[in-house]
C-alpha cells in the first residue's frame, strides 16, 4: 500500500517532492495524499491525464475506506491496550461504585432482621435516610486504585491470547475470556475482600488503612484470597460467556468493525448484564465469605470455601438466597460493562494511532 501511495503522487507530478513523513495507517495515509494534493494544485495539471489520475485517487480512497480502519489497526501493542484497559476500568468501577454498595448489602445475610433489604430502590432509600449519601462511596479508594493495573492486564492478556488464536474464533475468545479473568482476579480479590468490608452494614474500620491492616493482623494474608476460589469460579465462566457474545454481538450489529461507541455501549452491556445474572450465586457465596464475620474471641474463621459458602446460604435463605441482588448485580455489571468497551475500544483506537 505505501508503494500506491508514492507513486501516485509520482504520477501525478513527477517533481514533487515530498517532505512529510508518511503515516503508518493506511486511511491515514490515503487522507493525507488527498490533502497533499489539495494544498498543491500547481503541481498536478488540470489535463485528461490529471482528470484519468483523480478519477484512479477516487478509486484508491473508496478502497482505503473499504478496508476495515477500526480493525485493521495493529493488535499487538501491548502498551495501548494497558493504558486504554486502565482508563477503562477505573471509568467503569467508579462511575457505577453506588450500584456496587447497594450490591453487596443486599447480598450480605449477616445483615440484622430489623433493616433487611427488601429491594433495591428500598436499599438506595434507607442507606440515604440512615447514613448518608457519601455512605455510597465508602470504599472506593481502593477500587480506584487497584482497578487500573488488574484491567491494564485483563485486556493486555485478553487481546495477546485472541491474536494467538485467532480474531474472529468463538473458542478463542472464550479462552482468551478464561485467562483474562485470571489474571484480574489475581489482582482485584484482596481488594474486593477489603472493598466488602467497608461495604458491609455498620462496619468498624475507620479508613482502608485500618481495614487492611487488622485484616492482615488477626487473621493473616489468607484473609485477603479467603473468597479466591468463589471469585474465579464466579468470573471464569462469567468473563467466557461476557467475551463471546460481546464478539458474537459486535460482529452481528458492527459488520464493518467501525468505531462507534454506541454499539460498543450496547453489546457489551447485554453481554455483561446476561454473564452477571446467570454466575449471581456465585457472587452471593463470594460476598458471604468476604463479609462473614469470626468467631467471637477467636482468629477462627466460620466458612471456608465456596461449598460451605453454598451450604450455608441454602440453610438461611433457601434456594431464593442464591439470587440475592440480582437485579442490583445486573444493574450494576450492564452499564459498567458498556461503559467499559465504549472507553476502551475507543481510547485503544486513539492510542493504536499513534
Amino acid at each position: 500500500q505505501s508503494n500506491e501511495y508514492k507513486s501516485y503522487l509520482s504520477m501525478a507530478a513527477p517533481s514533487f517532492e515530498m517532505t512529510l513523513p508518511e503515516p503508518k495507517n493506511k486511511s491515514i495515509r490515503a487522507a493525507s495524499a488527498a490533502a497533499t494534493v489539495a494544498e498543491h494544485p500547481q503541481s498536478f495539471g488540470q489535463t485528461s491525464t490529471w482528470r484519468n489520475l483523480n478519477a484512479r485517487f477516487g478509486t484508491f480512497i473508496e478502497e482505503f475506506y473499504a478496508d476495515n480502519e477500526y480493525e485493521d489497526l495493529p493488535t499487538d501493542n501491548k502498551w495501548a491496550h494497558a493504558g486504554a484497559g486502565a482508563l477503562a476500568g477505573m471509568s467503569e468501577h467508579c462511575a457505577m461504585y453506588p450500584f456496587d454498595f447497594v450490591k453487596t448489602r443486599m447480598m450480605s445475610i449477616y445483615t440484622p432482621a430489623e433493616v433487611r433489604y427488601r429491594s433495591m430502590l428500598g436499599t438506595f432509600r434507607y442507606i440515604r435516610s440512615q447514613e448518608g449519601g457519601m455512605k455510597f462511596f465508602r470504599g472506593m479508594g481502593i477500587v480506584f486504585l487497584g482497578a487500573g493495573p488488574a484491567h491494564a492486564l485483563y485486556f493486555s492478556t485478553y487481546e495477546y491470547n485472541k491474536s494467538l488464536l485467532g480474531q474472529d474464533n468463538p473458542l478463542g475468545h472464550l479462552v482468551a475470556g478464561v485467562s483474562a479473568s485470571l489474571v484480574h482476579d489475581m489482582m482485584m480479590t484482596p481488594i474486593d475482600a477489603v472493598k466488602q468490608r467497608m461495604q458491609k452494614y455498620k462496619s468498624s474500620y475507620r479508613n482502608l488503612r485500618h481495614c487492611a491492616s487488622d485484616m492482615l493482623r488477626r487473621e493473616g494474608v489468607g484473609s485477603f484470597y479467603r473468597s479466591f476460589g468463589a471469585q474465579i469460579g464466579m468470573n471464569a465462566p462469567q468473563q467466557a460467556l461476557h467475551f463471546v457474545m460481546y464478539e458474537q454481538l459486535k460482529k452481528r450489529f458492527n459488520p464493518n468493525n467501525e468505531y462507534n461507541p454506541m454499539t460498543h455501549f450496547a453489546c457489551g452491556a447485554v453481554a455483561g448484564g446476561t454473564a452477571a445474572w446467570l454466575t449471581t450465586p456465585l457472587d452471593v457465596c463470594k460476598t458471604l465469605l468476604n463479609t462473614q464475620p469470626t468467631a467471637e474471641g477467636s482468629n477462627k474463621k466460620i466458612i471456608k470455601g465456596i461449598r460451605n459458602a453454598s451450604r450455608m446460604i441454602y440453610e438461611r435463605e433457601g434456594l431464593p438466597g442464591f439470587m440475592r441482588g440480582a437485579i442490583p448485580r445486573s444493574i450494576y455489571v450492564m452499564p459498567s460493562t458498556g461503559i467499559c468497551w465504549a472507553v476502551y475500544e475507543g481510547i485503544k483506537s486513539v492510542l493504536l494511532k499513534w
